[in-house]
């Protein structure tokens, strides 16, 4: 099959807002297996991530947990990802599957907490709060582009051309005042030649949008362009929980992984 063109972002509803609320629930019940990714803050994670289990990570426990927490997720998750799976293929038209040893697409849960509110102090650059995601303070909300695949050795270009790749969220769970991702206009090729300060400033000067989500539908883009999660919850009781991964154009088919 012959490499795909970058698809353009879109939705895709997969469940009602019914369906969305009973996976919650079962996340809930399963709290004593959440993997906690901050000392104090309430963010957790249900599932390996290449960004935590890689990437600053001397450690590296990414393949051990993916082979960990893989069986978990497919036994209390499994019409999740099969719905996930047939609704990319249906839109995409194309093969859709799991990249083999690779960590499964994982949950995002964010707890509410006063910390979480928004300020522009919180908007740093990826490089920046990889330096501060384990301190005691709240490390801010980091402005990134994916590049996932490269964190797994999967390679940045095939026969001359750049590694087809896509990022998708499912929106499970939203806090009152709603969730949704901040896109800049602006790529990893438009501005990583610059500095970090000189990078902000383009971003801080370039016109944003945001996509806003809806329990149970799926939001998909290339991960090329500059984005940031908005709407972390701030109360006590509420939460912002997303299904999370990334694909990449592999061996035929659209291979998804976190």
């Amino acid at each position: 099959m012959p490499t795909p063109t970058i698809h353009p972002e879109f939705q895709l509803q997969l469940f009602s807002q019914a369906a969305a609320a009973d996976i919650v629930q079962r996340l809930l019940d399963l709290d004593a297996f959440w993997l906690p990714r901050h000392p104090h803050l309430p963010f957790y994670t249900l599932g390996a991530t290449n960004y935590y289990d890689i990437t600053g990570n001397p450690a590296k426990p990414y393949l051990r947990l993916a082979q960990q927490y893989n069986p978990f997720l497919r036994e209390n998750f499994g019409e999740v990802y099969a719905t996930l799976l047939a609704g990319l293929q249906e839109r995409l038209g194309q093969p859709v599957g799991f990249l083999p040893d690779a960590a499964l697409p994982g949950f995002h849960i964010f707890g509410g907490h006063a910390d979480f509110a928004v300020g522009d102090q919180h908007d740093i650059l990826h490089g920046a709060w990889f330096q501060r995601r384990d301190g005691h303070g709240f490390p801010g909300n980091p402005i990134h582009t994916d590049t996932a695949h490269l964190a797994l050795g999967l390679p940045a270009a095939v026969a001359g051309a750049p590694l087809p790749t896509l990022s998708f969220t499912l929106a499970l769970s939203l806090p009152q005042g709603g969730a949704g991702m901040k896109i800049w206009p602006l790529r990893m090729a438009d501005i990583g030649d610059l500095g970090g300060q000189e990078q902000m400033q383009l971003l801080q000067g370039c016109a944003s949008r945001l996509v806003a989500y809806q329990a149970g539908s799926l939001f998909v883009h290339s991960g090329d362009y500059y984005h940031q999660a908005r709407g972390l919850p701030v109360q006590e009781g509420q939460y912002r929980i997303t299904l999370q991964g990334h694909g990449a154009w592999f061996d035929g088919q659209w291979r998804l992984f976190w």
